[in-house]
């Protein structure tokens, strides 16, 4: 077997510190001659699952136990083909969820809710725990665990979280199938009625350079990319530096890895060999899928914004063709207004010069009128004052009657 060095870390994240809640990450390691293991487990953040900091301790611990001793009762096994290897690990995988759940059940008996951690939870999960009912809730956690002998590589896993394996060349993976059941803030767990059967695995002869593990905090606080690179310089300073410097700047990295990314408690265990050339990881299948995926995406999406702009554009058609119509109306209309207009303005302009002409015949007429005036005036005082010498007064007064008269 190659040497191999252990690491592991876990701190609270910002979120839990900011509420005043404790770390319900827990991370451990283990290292011999003949094993190497690395665990981590994620109580989960619900208020239902007020003891799972103390679930996700016992998995972890429960979990390096049965490593232990699965490897004492495997180490007679040359070549894990020749076995039926799957049956052993489904045996192992049903132990942890077993004795996962004895040690909660023991510790609820030995520890029995209080009434504060009653009133934290939904009132009919508070029943059943005051009935004595469901307790594993209160403990409910994830588990994502790796293992090295001499002769196999195995990875176990239930609910959320990663596991990622190191092979000469940069070659980073992911071993262990994912769980369709892990979406949003839905995880199984070993609080799962059944857990044993929920549990998804991965093993195999050709051992890795390299094994990481770590909660869902961390992953969600990296892209993919991003997280082969932080799991590369944990393996580095491991090789390069030594366990302690390692352990140092883990501590030290995974409280800024919280705070500047998921917010989440986070927990990290890795294996890591002394020996062969650990190269920075390349650019995984599944990185390349998700690149590949992501450009259909962006296509996708832009074909939707032409579907979309294609529309509005035969809509824009419809309405200039509706307008067009509607100005050929009201050009016609215009027209027929323009030539009303200009119709009505000849007239206008003749019946002016209709006016002017009168007004100039009116005022010779008035000239006329004035002038027949004053001669009349003139007549009149000529022949009143002949008609007075000659003393002709009855013509006068008839004359003069005739003048009242057309006063009048």
């Amino acid at each position: 077997m190659q040497p191999y060095v252990q690491l592991n870390s876990h701190c609270i994240g910002k979120s839990h510190l900011s509420a005043n809640e404790p770390c319900e990450d827990y991370s451990m390691s283990y290292g011999d001659s003949l094993l190497s293991a690395a665990v981590i487990s994620d109580g989960h953040g619900d208020s239902n699952c007020f003891r799972s900091a103390d679930g996700a301790r016992f998995a972890c611990e429960i979990c390096i136990h049965l490593f232990r001793q699965f490897q004492g009762v495997t180490s007679h096994i040359k070549e894990i083909r020749s076995c039926d290897f799957e049956e052993m690990v489904g045996s192992l995988e049903k132990e942890i969820s077993s004795k996962w759940k004895k040690k909660v059940i023991s510790d609820a008996a030995a520890r029995p809710f209080t009434r504060q951690e009653i009133e934290m939870v939904a009132p009919e999960t508070g029943v059943q725990y005051l009935n004595g009912e469901n307790l594993e809730m209160a403990y409910g956690c994830t588990l994502v665990a790796s293992m090295l002998t001499r002769h196999y590589f195995l990875c176990i896993q239930i609910g959320d979280g990663k596991c990622v394996a190191a092979y000469p060349g940069g070659i980073f993976v992911e071993p262990v199938p994912n769980d369709e059941n892990c979406v949003g803030n839905r995880s199984t767990s070993l609080c799962d009625p059944k857990s044993e059967g929920l549990f998804r695995h991965y093993f195999s002869d050709i051992l890795p350079l390299a094994v990481f593990v770590s909660s869902d905090g961390v992953e969600e606080s990296f892209d993919l990319s991003g997280l082969y690179h932080f799991f590369y310089s944990s393996a580095y300073w491991c090789r390069e530096e030594g366990i302690a410097s390692a352990q140092s700047q883990l501590d030290d990295l995974l409280p800024k890895i919280s705070e500047g990314g998921s917010g989440d408690d986070v927990s990290m265990a890795s294996i890591v060999s002394s020996e062969g050339e650990l190269s920075s990881p390349k650019q995984a299948l599944k990185q390349i899928y998700q690149r590949v995926n992501a450009v259909k995406e962006s296509v996708e999406q832009l074909d939707a914004l032409i579907e979309r702009e294609n529309e509005r554009l035969s809509d824009k058609k419809r309405q200039i063709e509706k307008a067009e119509c509607e100005l050929d109306s009201l050009r016609k209309m215009i027209s027929e207004k323009e030539e009303s207009y200009l119709a009505a303005c000849e007239e206008c302009e003749a019946i002016k010069a209709e006016l002017f002409d009168l007004n100039q015949k009116r005022t010779s007429a008035l000239s006329q009128s004035e002038k027949a005036e004053a001669y009349k005036a003139s007549a009149e005082k000529y022949w009143f004052e002949e008609y007075k010498r000659l003393g002709i007064g009855g013509f006068m007064q008839v004359d003069t009657e005739i003048k009242v008269e057309n006063e009048q």
